[in-house]
């Protein structure tokens, strides 16, 4: 079936959208740049006439083959034909949406993923200038760029982007024909907590490889304290260049944080990608970010990180800024990056301030309909998402990796004495937990300050779960929430004998459950009512003619004893506040 050229609410659209649209036709744009600024004026000056979002698909050599009208577009299915070897479908979509901001939604980016688009570029109009633009392709993972204004969206290359798509396509990452081979790096300070150990170390390993990289050496250096121009000192940078050489290594992994100018220091010894423990988790929390606010955090968190790492030596901001604007008179171009990278953080906070009082709307709706509300903390790969999946039914998504949880998600689930209860599971913790992160989640983490209890999901059959258990206590303790009451889950029980179960139990006072295999969940219910706060207990006399509350008072609240005499049902219950003023008329005097 041939597809129109017009696709979508051609609906009442004026004689002059209509010859705007029809001016697209057979035309072809700048094929190497991602979207030609004339193309994004033109839509944008659609956009304005038309009164709806418009669109256009392209070929790899920038023809125009469908324009795209409103948000439902009959038949694009048959365009977007995904090849049967998995490679992308050789066309991007340009979109102009119908406002100011252009960040794209999450129904255009599982479009991206889901017909395998070359590109996805969004575009923001007002009264049909266009004010900025997003870029982002599906190379392995999400890659978004932004935002730009229309003169640098003339200066980004198709080519490269398109490249990288097709590479990952084939399950190699981009730009390479094997995972990224990484040697890791600890320094040892005896007496000092806070440095590198074997467990820490083991854990930078998993992080590494949860970040697609190879790891193929690890190497350790004991000082007693650490170098300020290269934290491990110069002969050991010599050893570790050796090493890098040896291997091949693509880049070094510090398990500290180090400071600008000791990234720099290593990098020219090296000649390799130096990073550090908070970089390698700000590019977790950016592959496995997947819904609107997780993405803002994740983007003010790195935007934080990069801003004293700034240098003045052409640093790239397209992936995390976009865009370098017009320089003043006399501004360097590292003043200009600087003044860049601090409007858009500025910018990502108050984006996730609203996401901040959507949350508090949430949670006074749920405080008002008094349903207690239990966060599950604990951990990164401790089980919590699992343990939501028992508990309610849910079907979060499970994986063995660090972080396969960023966004918090919440879930129904009912007490044994009857009462309802929300389950928030919340993204996991870690030793060295960034700063930037703590910072960038905060409008997440409120859910644990806000929660009436907390479940601390602890697994046991780690080898430091000890440490991980202080580890989360701190973190508590650092967001205010180390005074509420918590239930410790012990959880993965069924991968410990039997003794070493009842020795965990006996040492910590905790409820020992599998989460995988569904056991002890009833005692770790019955534990969560007893730490949760209960309702106030009251007797009424229902007339039979009202009979219908007595189905409200099993509904919402806790009905513990019924007696019926000639006059009245008299009944003792525990109900919540908001139900107890409304049956007031029927206390029993």
């Amino acid at each position: 079936m041939r597809l129109p050229f017009l696709i979508g609410n051609t609906h009442r659209l004026s004689k002059e959208a209509r010859h705007l649209a029809a001016a697209l036709r057979g035309r072809s744009f700048a094929a190497d740049l991602v979207c030609d600024p004339e193309l994004a004026a033109r839509l944008a000056q659609l956009a304005h006439v038309a009164r709806r979002e418009v669109g256009v698909l392209l070929s790899r050599n920038a023809h125009c083959a469908h324009v795209l009208l409103g948000r439902n577009w009959p038949g694009l299915e048959l365009a977007l034909q995904r090849r049967r070897d998995g490679r992308p479908c050789g066309l991007r979509l340009v979109l102009v949406y119908d406002q100011p901001e252009a960040y794209p939604t999450d129904a255009d980016l599982e479009l991206l993923e889901g017909a395998r688009l070359d590109l996805l570029v969004t575009i923001g109009h007002r009264r049909g200038q266009v004010t900025e633009a997003w870029v982002t392709s599906a190379a392995g993972s999400l890659q978004l760029e932004g935002p730009f204004d229309l003169e640098m969206l003339g200066h980004l290359r198709a080519a490269e982007r398109i490249r990288a798509v097709e590479e990952a396509s084939r399950g190699a990452p981009a730009g390479s024909e094997r995972p990224e081979r990484a040697v890791l790096v600890g320094l040892v300070v005896p007496g000092r907590s806070g440095y590198s150990d074997p467990e820490s170390l083991e854990e930078l390993r998993r992080l590494a490889e949860t970040a697609g990289a190879e790891v193929v050496d690890v190497l350790t250096q004991e000082r007693p304290r650490p170098d300020p121009a290269t934290l491990i000192g110069r002969g050991k940078v010599a050893e570790l260049r050796v090493l890098v050489e040896r291997e091949a290594a693509d880049l070094v992994v510090f398990d500290e944080e180090l400071t600008p100018a000791q990234q720099r220091n290593l990098e020219e010894e090296l000649g390799v990608k130096v990073l550090d423990r908070t970089a390698l988790v700000l590019d977790i929390f950016a592959r496995r970010a997947r819904t609107r606010e997780g993405r803002l955090q994740v983007e003010l968190a790195q935007m934080t990180y990069l801003l004293p790492r700034l240098v003045g030596k052409g640093v790239l901001l397209s992936r995390l800024g976009g865009g370098i604007g017009t320089r003043g008179p006399g501004e360097t171009q590292l003043e200009t990056d600087r003044r860049r990278v601090r409007r858009r953080i500025d910018e990502l906070r108050t984006r996730i301030e609203e996401v901040a009082r959507a949350r508090r709307t949430q949670r006074r709706a749920r405080q008002q309909a008094e349903v207690p509300v239990v966060a599950l903390v604990g951990y990164t790969n401790a089980g919590k998402s699992t343990l939501l999946n028992a508990l309610s039914g849910a079907h979060v998504f499970v994986e063995d990796k660090l972080f396969a949880t960023l966004d918090p998600t919440a879930r129904r689930a009912q007490l044994p004495d009857g009462r309802p209860v929300v389950l928030v599971d919340t993204v996991g913790f870690l030793r060295k937990l960034p700063t930037q992160l703590v910072a960038a989640f905060r409008a997440t983490l409120e859910e644990v300050t806000e929660a009436d209890a907390l479940v601390h999901v602890l697994d046991v059959s780690h080898p430091a779960w000890e440490r991980q258990r202080q580890a989360v206590e701190e973190l508590l303790e650092e967001l205010g929430a180390d005074g509420k009451p918590t239930v410790l889950a012990l959880n993965k029980t069924d991968r410990l004998p039997a003794d070493r179960v009842a020795e965990v139990v006996a040492r910590t006072g905790g409820v020992p459950i599998s989460a995988l295999r569904r056991t002890g969940l009833e005692e770790l219910l019955a534990r969560v009512a007893q730490a949760l706060p209960g309702w106030p207990r009251t007797r009424l006399r229902i007339p039979y003619a009202q009979a219908g509350l007595l189905a409200e008072l099993r509904r919402g609240g806790r009905v513990l004893r019924e007696e019926y005499h000639p006059d009245a049902v008299h009944v003792e219950a525990e109900l919540p506040r908001a139900l107890l003023s409304r049956l007031k008329p029927w206390a029993a005097t």
